[in-house]
C-alpha cells in the first residue's frame, strides 16, 4: 500500500474540510453536508457543542513533540530492521492491448467526458428532477448564518439530504421563478438558533437539469480540443490517442509491479523495534487536527473520524506504525543504493505539489511538513528505481 500517497491525501482532506467550513453551503468531499438545511437524522438534542476557536495544539498530550522527525539518512536504521531482498522479484501483471477495439471504446469514454449539459426550461419542475437554484433562508426576517445558497444543485427526491420540508416548495414551479414558502426546523436540529424554529425560505428556480449531449468526433472537436498537440482531423487524433493509451498502459504496469514488488519487501523485512517517538509525532499530528475539526463542526472525534476519515482511532494509530515502518525500509534502501533526493529532484518535484494543490511553495511546507513531503518525493525516486530492478511479466486479459 503506497502509505506515502496517502498520507498526503488526508492532510489534503483536512485543508479542504478547512477551507469548506469557512462555507457552509458547500459538500465536503463525500461527507455530509454541512450547511445550516442540510439533514441531521443524526443529530439529537446532547450534540457536542461547537468550538470554532478550537486549535490542533488544543489537543497534544504533555511529553508530545510534533514537530520531531527521525534523521533516517544519519541514523543507523539497522537497530530497528533487517531488510530482506529487494531486487530480482517477477511479478505477473495483469494488462490489456491497446488495439482498435480498446481504441474506439476509450473514444467513446473521452466524447462522454465532454458532453455538454443541457437545461430545461420549458416546463415545470417534478420528482426525480435535480435542479440548480438560489435560496435565502430568514428567521423572523433576518437571514441566518448558512441558510443561503446560490446557483447549487439539487434533488428532488425523498433523500435529498436536506432537512424535512426544505424542498417542497421547489416542486412545480416553472424555472425563471421565485417562491417563497415556510419550514421547520427539526426539534433535535444541531443549532440551537434554529431547532424547532419556523423560517421562510425564498428560492429562485433556475433550469432542470437535462440529460447531457456528447459531440460528435470530427475534424472540429478535434482541431478544438487537440489542436495545440497538433491534431486537426480525426485520423491525426487517432494515431495520437492510441500513442497516448499505450503510455498509460506501461505506466499503470510500472506502478503495478511497484505496489506488488513493494509488498514482497515488506514481507521479507524483519522487524526488530520501530522508533515510538516517530509514531507518536506523527499520530498525534493527525490526531489533534482531526480533534480541532471535529471541535469545530460541534461532533465529537470519533464522529469526525467515522464520517471524513473513513477510519478508527486504533487505526489512524496503526497507519502511523506502518507509515514509520515503511519510512525505514524505503531509508534503508536509498542508503544502500545512494537513491538520496537531489536538490534539483526536490524543486520539480516540489513545484509538481505546488501546482497540484494549488499552494506555494511556503503554503505547502506549513501544510504539510518539509520532511514527509521529502518521504513522499523519496517513495515515487525508489518506486522507478524497484521497476529497474525487478520483472514485470505481463499477462494480457
Amino acid at each position: 500500500m503506497n502509505l506515502k500517497k496517502l498520507l498526503i491525501t488526508a492532510l489534503a482532506l483536512i485543508m479542504a474540510f478547512s477551507l469548506a467550513s469557512c462555507q457552509l453551503s458547500e459538500y465536503i468531499d463525500e461527507g455530509p453536508q454541512t450547511n445550516a438545511v442540510s439533514d441531521t437524522k443524526d443529530a439529537d438534542t446532547d450534540a457536542t457543542a461547537a468550538n470554532p476557536d478550537a486549535k490542533p495544539e488544543d489537543y497534544i498530550p504533555e511529553g508530545v513533540d510534533i514537530s520531531y522527525q527521525m534523521d533516517y539518512m544519519s541514523e543507523d536504521l539497522t537497530k530497528y530492521i533487517t531488510l530482506g531482498q529487494y531486487k530480482g522479484f517477477e511479478s505477473e501483471i495483469a494488462t490489456y492491448a491497446v488495439d482498435d477495439e480498446y481504441l474506439n471504446e476509450r473514444i467513446e469514454k473521452l466524447l462522454e467526458d465532454n458532453a455538454v449539459e443541457t437545461k430545461i426550461t420549458d416546463r415545470k419542475t417534478a420528482e426525480g428532477d435535480k435542479i440548480y437554484v438560489d435560496y435565502v433562508g430568514t428567521l423572523d426576517g433576518v437571514a441566518f448564518n448558512g441558510g443561503s445558497a446560490q446557483n447549487v444543485e439539487i434533488s428532488l427526491t425523498s433523500n435529498s439530504g436536506y432537512i424535512p420540508g426544505f424542498t417542497d416548495g421547489m416542486y412545480d414551479v416553472m424555472p425563471g421563478e421565485t417562491v417563497s414558502y415556510e419550514v421547520t426546523f427539526p426539534e433535535n436540529y444541531h443549532a440551537a438558533n434554529l431547532a424547532g424554529k419556523l423560517t421562510v425560505f425564498t428560492v429562485t428556480v433556475h433550469y432542470i437539469v437535462g440529460d447531457p449531449v456528447a459531440p460528435e468526433l470530427n475534424d472540429a472537436f478535434v482541431s478544438e480540443k487537440y489542436g495545440s498537440e497538433g491534431c486537426n482531423t480525426v485520423e491525426e487524433f487517432k494515431v495520437y490517442y492510441k500513442a497516448q493509451l499505450e503510455d498509460e498502459r506501461k505506466e499503470q504496469i510500472k506502478d503495478d509491479l511497484a505496489e506488488d514488488v513493494w509488498g514482497m519487501i515488506m514481507e521479507d523485512v524483519t522487524v526488530i523495534e520501530l522508533p515510538q517517538d516517530a509514531i507518536n509525532s506523527l499520530y498525534w499530528l493527525n490526531r489533534a487536527n482531526y480533534e480541532a475539526y471535529a471541535a469545530q463542526q460541534g461532533m465529537s472525534y470519533e464522529e469526525f473520524l467515522a464520517a471524513y476519515v473513513g477510519q478508527t482511532d486504533e487505526q489512524l494509530l496503526q497507519y502511523a506504525e506502518n507509515y514509520i515502518k515503511e519510512d525505514i525500509v524505503i531509508y534503508s534502501i536509498v542508503k544502500a543504493e545512494n537513491l538520496e533526493i537531489t536538490e534539483d529532484e526536490r524543486a520539480e518535484e516540489i513545484a509538481k505539489f505546488c501546482v497540484q494543490y494549488e499552494m506555494t511553495e511556503k503554503e505547502l511546507i506549513e501544510a504539510y511538513g518539509e520532511d514527509r513531503i521529502m518521504s513522499v518525493i523519496q517513495w515515487n525516486k525508489l518506486m522507478k528505481a524497484l521497476c529497474e530492478w525487478n520483472t514485470a511479466i505481463e499477462v494480457i486479459g
